[in-house]
């Protein structure tokens, strides 16, 4: 064998790849002692374990042998692992291999001046190892890949997939969900990736299905080829499916079992695949197969059986015309040497119908032959009918055979309708015996009277006609049919519905169901599908299994033929699809442009899909604000999109300018801050105020109630109840609708009437109304009692309603009387106006237990407001809120009574509590004008003040005598009205006084 040829001729042509330096597959180093051949020598295969040896290294032997060409290229594959385990000795020994030597041990070099044999020579620049590129064929890439480093990446994690980490590849193991031909990109994930990938697809698919209401199971999608499939990957398998965790030797395929490949092919021949177990499709298989062709010769026809799929149809043909008998038994079959039946004799031929009055051109074999003959007559051979009847004579010479085109009888035909046939009547109950004798065939067929009876063709009614000749006429028996939609019923005759041209029934009735959309109704007339669809009323009809979806598919009767027009995710565009139900699909229009952010720091590249919203995570490069404060952090945003307002509280004027508002956040408008009063500006009408609160602005007309008093009405005040209409002067054409109380003399009866006073009706005096028989009782019982000193029943109920308040609020009252007046006038206020609740300014404690203790009286509620020192007393009105009487303050002011001398007790106020006297001397009292003898009292009405007199003195009083009939009244205190404090009595700092 000759040795290697020269370096030049060596040089390959594509790029050598870097050498590993640590590779111990790597090329023999020339000037390493004893890894050369001497010259003249033949090149020798190095062996596995060399030892040094002497003599030059020739320039030819540093091209490395086909042994270390070979491990060259497995140690490619196991780069990293041979890089770890050893290398070369920089002092010239043999190859490390973990750390030990391997070889002799190192020869010293020669010295100075002296020769091992051969003159020195230059050391040469060792070559690098040459790796041949993978094949072109998918399965050659993806071992080489995952043999190879750099490692292919995980398209989950974009991290490389090492030999020893579990994987799991897209292939036939889990076959995917489709209806056509299944398709796998055979792509290699990490199984941890794909396992979570999945498991995370499947939930989520699952819980959007029973949002739906419907039970079916989840799925995920592959990320290389988006194949559907159910089932989550179990584990760490190899690639053909039969090992789980595979452990491959070093040279074999990583993630592989090393074993033969038992992948089932897709063609299903059976043929195991040569390789072994491998990533990415089987090659296709070679075996060879021998099939015997179509033709009458049977010869042998061999080929590979992958061309089947590619050559499927006549894949064992020869090529050699056919020659088989055509169905017409005349010819042979011309076409080349084919699958299955040959195709019908195409050479045209002249036939004659079976009754041999029309003649037409036929494929050869086609139709039925017939031998036609006809005694005394020509013989034909038939191939078809015509559209002719017989017209051949009968034997009887008078009737023909009215029958379509038909192979004829040698002999002529019996007639049908001969004495000898016809031995009955037409409808077969009677015999012809029950008839006139008939002699001929032309005599008329007798007929009897009953009823035909005989079945109908298209239907089993008998026939209701009389007895008769011929066919009987159409069924008259009427039927019930539904129509369509199954929702109407019709009656209509047998023979209608029985006919071939018969058509569905409809009715007038629109389809109430809703179309596929879930959103648009049928309003098909009369529509199939009307009872399996749901419709929007309240009563729907629960829906089978098998009925759901009946309809809704592509060209179905419920498919709705509406464009959707929902706005789609992107906010562009419209869903152009028809209307459909669950959420629009995605919009698939893109920008083939550059999107940029606002500061220019964040680009996106095209294809940008629509509707994508750019995202900057850097901060806006916006100014500050304009008020001062610092700019509030946050990231980059579009120009039309304002920076977030100002967070900062400051101080600022309310709407109408009045005060100045607190801790109000900086960004708010002037316009928006209130301070909660009324605005209290004069009104263009010059008259009221505006009582809306605190705004911006003005304030707009002025639609409250005049309230100025009309003049026909004076000296009464009545307000004018018309829309302010300043400056004009109030309008008195309509009547006054005040109500002014009438009494009657004595103040006892009393009615309600309209003013009714304008300037059309002129102003009367409005009699007062009489005083009544009531009245007169009334005014006899008050002087029987002021005879008596009696006390009037009015006065007993008034005296038995009075309020009595608890000792502390009294004693509290006497000490802090102004305090008292101050309260009582708020809480009388308080209950006269609209509100619902008040604040009371904040107070101590004491004065804040004494407010609650009075409102408790007033039937008010009450609640604590705000904290220390700041506390507040808040007022809730109730429906029961009233006004006691005697007021708290009347109470604690009143001067207690004295006792009265010479005069009859109360009797009604016998059990009453009486003063008692206090042990100071009792202070004067006025005592009573003495009454009269018993003469009648002036007709003074009881409504006037009597008139003032000399009042007699105590003494004198005391001492004189009274009758004995008089009664001496006991002196009462009036009660008290009650003082409205002077605005100077009372501090305005009143919840501070103590």
């Amino acid at each position: 064998m000759e040795g290697p040829p020269a370096e030049s001729s060596r040089t390959p042509t594509t790029a050598p790849k870097r050498r590993n330096p640590n590779n111990r597959s790597a090329a023999v180093d020339p000037a390493r002692p004893g890894s050369g051949i001497e010259d003249g020598h033949r090149p020798r295969r190095p062996r596995r374990r060399q030892g040094p040896g002497p003599g030059p290294v020739s320039s030819e032997s540093a091209q490395p042998s086909r042994r270390n060409r070979s491990r060259a290229a497995l140690s490619e594959a196991d780069g990293a692992a041979s890089s770890d385990a050893g290398g070369v000795d920089p002092s010239g020994g043999g190859v490390h291999r973990g750390g030990r030597r391997r070889g002799g041990p190192p020869r010293p070099a020669p010295p100075e001046g002296t020769s091992a044999g051969t003159p020195s020579k230059p050391r040469p620049r060792p070559k690098e190892r040459l790796v041949e590129p993978p094949a072109d064929d998918l399965t050659s890439t993806l071992i080489h890949a995952l043999k190879t480093p750099p490692y292919p990446d995980c398209p989950i994690c974009f991290s490389s997939i090492h030999p020893a980490q579990p994987t799991w590849s897209c292939s036939p193991n889990i076959p995917v969900i489709t209806e056509g031909e299944a398709q796998y990109c055979w792509t290699t994930f990490h199984l941890k990736c794909i396992r979570s990938w999945a498991s995370k697809s499947v939930k989520e698919m699952a819980e959007a299905w029973r949002a739906r209401n419907q039970d079916k199971p989840g799925d995920w999608r592959c990320p290389g080829c988006q194949g559907r499939r159910e089932i989550v990957p179990p584990g760490y398998w190899c690639f053909c499916g039969t090992t789980p965790e595979p452990k491959p030797p070093r040279l074999a395929t990583p993630h592989s079992c090393a074993g033969p490949c038992s992948r089932a092919r897709p063609s299903g021949c059976g043929h195991a695949c040569p390789l072994a177990c491998h990533p990415g499709p089987c090659p296709p298989c070679q075996v060879r197969i021998e099939l015997e062709c179509y033709c009458p010769r049977r010869r042998a026809i061999a080929f590979r059986c992958s061309g089947r799929q590619t050559n499927a149809v006549n894949l064992a043909s020869c090529g050699e015309t056919c020659g088989r008998r055509l169905g017409c038994g005349k010819h042979t079959c011309a076409s080349a040497c084919h699958e299955g039946d040959c195709d019908p004799c195409e050479i045209m031929e002249t036939v004659k119908c079976y009754c041999g009055k029309e003649e037409k051109e036929v494929k050869c074999g086609d139709g039925e032959a017939e031998v036609c003959e006809i005694e005394g007559g020509e013989t034909w051979f038939g191939r078809f009918a015509c559209a002719q009847t017989c017209d051949r004579s009968f034997d009887c010479g008078v009737h023909k055979c009215q029958k379509p085109c038909h192979p004829p009888s040698r002999s002529a035909p019996s007639c049908p309708f001969s004495p000898e046939v016809i031995t009955r009547c037409p409808c077969g109950q009677h015999p012809s015996s029950d008839f006139p004798p008939r002699t001929t065939c032309s005599d008329p067929i007798p007929t009897c009277d009953s009823k035909c009876s005989k079945p109908h063709s298209g239907c089993d009614h008998p026939c209701e006609s009389k007895c008769h000749t011929g066919d009987c006429p159409p069924c008259a028996v009427p039927i019930t049919r539904p129509c369509r939609c199954g929702l109407t019923t019709k009656s209509i005759r047998c023979a209608e519905a029985t006919a071939s041209t018969a058509g569905d029934l409809l009715c007038d009735r629109p389809c109430q169901a809703l179309r596929a959309c879930g959103r648009h109704q049928c309003n098909r007339v009369c529509c199939p599908l009307a009872a399996l669809g749901k419709s929007k009323g309240k009563k729907r009809r629960p829906l089978a299994m098998e009925e759901m979806g009946v309809g809704e598919e592509r060209g179905g009767l419920h498919e709705c033929d509406l464009v959707c027009g929902k706005p789609l995710t992107c906010g562009n565009h419209r869903c152009e699809e028809r209307d459909h139900r669950g959420p629009c699909p995605p919009c698939l229009r893109s920008s083939f442009e550059e999107m940029i952010c606002f500061c220019g720091r964040t680009v996106l590249d095209p294809p940008v899909p629509c509707g994508t919203k750019i995202r900057c995570t850097y901060q806006c490069p916006m100014p500050p604000p304009p008020c001062g404060h610092p700019r509030t952090q946050h990231t980059c945003h579009d120009d039309t999109i304002s920076c977030p307002p100002c967070p900062f509280l400051t101080t600022k004027s309310c709407a109408c300018g009045k005060k100045e508002v607190r801790n109000v956040r900086c960004s708010l408008e002037r316009e928006k801050v209130n301070c909660g009063t009324a605005c209290g500006k004069l009104m263009r009408c010059g008259f009221h105020q505006c009582e809306r609160l605190c705004h911006a602005g003005e304030c707009g007309e002025c639609t409250a109630v005049c309230g100025k008093p009309r003049k026909l009405c004076l000296p009464d005040k009545h307000p004018c109840t018309q829309s302010c209409h300043a400056p004009a002067a109030c309008p008195e054409d309509s009547p006054c609708q005040a109500l002014v109380t009438l009494t009657c003399p004595c103040g006892r009866n009393k009615q309600s009437v309209r003013c009714g006073n304008c300037t059309g009706s002129v102003k009367k005096e409005r009699a007062p109304p009489k005083c009544t028989n009531e009245c007169a009782i009334a005014k006899r019982n008050a002087r029987l009692a002021d005879a008596f000193g009696i006390a009037p029943a009015g006065d007993a109920a008034k005296a038995a309603d009075r309020v009595e308040y608890k000792e502390e609020v009294v004693a509290f009252g006497k000490a802090n009387p102004k305090f008292v007046a101050l309260v009582e006038k708020t809480f009388k206020e308080f209950i006269g106006s609209d509100k619902k609740t008040q604040v009371l300014p904040h107070m101590p404690p004491e004065r804040r237990k004494f407010v609650h203790d009075l409102a408790a009286v007033y039937r008010m509620d009450t609640r604590m407001i705000d904290q220390e020192p700041h506390t507040s007393v808040q007022l809730l009105r109730r429906i029961d809120t009233r006004i006691p009487s005697p007021s708290l303050y009347a109470t604690v002011t009143a001067a207690p009574p004295a006792a009265g001398l010479g005069k009859l007790a109360n009797l009604r106020m016998a059990n009453a509590p009486t003063w008692r006297a206090p042990a100071a001397p009792p202070a004067t009292v006025a005592s009573p004008a003495p009454i009269a003898s018993p003469a009648p009292r002036s007709a003074t009405p009881a409504h006037e003040a009597p008139k003032a007199g000399p009042q007699p003195s105590a003494g004198a009083a005391s001492l004189s005598a009274a009758p004995p009939r008089a009664a001496s009244r006991t002196p009462q205190a009036s009660a008290p009205t009650d003082p409205v404090p002077a605005a100077g009595e009372v501090p305005d700092n009143w919840e501070d006084d103590v």
